[in-house]
Formats: C-alpha cells, structure tokens, sequence
C-alpha cells in the first residue's frame, strides 16, 4: 500500500473490518482483562475502522504509526471529539502496536488466544448475530422470535461465528 487514505467521518467499513475491530480487538481485549464477564460493546468508532481498514489493506507498521500520529495532530487542532479507544491508540504507541498486531492476526485466522479467549470471542458473535436477527423480527413484526427462529437463529448464529473465526 503506496498512500494513505484520508480519514473521513461516516465512510462505510467492510463487514471484515468492523469485525477485525468489534471481534479481533475490542472483544480480545475483554477476554484478557474480563474473562468472566460479558459485555455488549457499543459499536467502534470511525477512527478505529479506518486505522484497521489500513492494516487489512496491507499498510506497513511505520507508515500506519506516522498517519496515525498525522491524524492524530490534525484532530487535535480541529478539537474534534475523540473517544476513549482512539485516545489510548493515538496517544500510546504500545496501544497502537498492539491494535496493529491483533487486527492482523484476526484477518490472517491466527489469533494468539487461549481457547477460553476463543470461545468467549465466538460466544460474542454468536450473542451479536442472534440479537440482531431478534431486533430485526421485532421491529419488522413487533413479536420476540418463536422457539423455531432461535433454533435456525442459533445454528446460523454458529455458523457465521465458524465462518468469521475460521
């Protein structure tokens, strides 16, 4: 990857990116720290999508650390609002490089976890693909899923979790 694509607000990332960032990170993240507890993420930020959509995309170590800092400072100047995961990037190279590795890994289908992380990052997806087949049937229908959408759910459900985790 020659150049760098500039950062805008409100582009749309590929599934396989907020993926990487949803499953590959922010949930690792909560595997290691919080292995007991489950927790429903609020959806990444714009920064973090396009810090991983320039890693899926092939962008060397060096050239992603120095437009990370470049965005950085030009946010900074701008006084946008920055959340919390895109501070602890931009603000902590270690954090970067570890976002940059984990990204990585995910997309490559070679996550350095333990089972216990494994499954508790596919338990993730499998809650977020049902809960949003459920959301979707009560706004189109106003009704909770019968017994047999679950199932069907349930075994899509795994289905993509094998398919994302490969």
């Amino acid at each position: 990857m020659n150049q760098v694509e500039e950062y805008k607000d409100g582009l749309q990332y590929p599934e396989e990116v907020r993926n990487a960032v949803r499953y590959g990170y922010r949930y690792r993240k909560e595997a290691e720290e919080r292995p007991d507890i489950h927790s429903c993420l609020v959806d990444s930020s714009d920064f973090l999508l396009w810090v991983a959509n320039l890693v899926i995309g092939g962008i060397s170590w060096d050239i992603l650390k120095s437009s990370a800092e470049k965005l950085y400072k030009q946010l900074i100047k701008k006084n946008a609002k920055i959340d919390k995961h895109a501070n602890d990037l931009f603000s902590d190279e270690s954090k970067l490089k570890e976002f940059y590795i984990y990204i990585k890994e995910f997309h490559e289908h070679r996550m350095s976890v333990t089972e216990k992380q494994f499954l508790y990052i596919k338990e993730e997806i499998i809650a977020d693909y049902m809960g949003n087949v459920a959301g979707e049937i009560y706004e189109q229908e106003k009704r909770m899923p019968t017994i047999e959408e679950i199932k069907e759910m349930s075994r899509e459900a795994f289905n993509y979790a094998e398919k994302v985790l490969k």
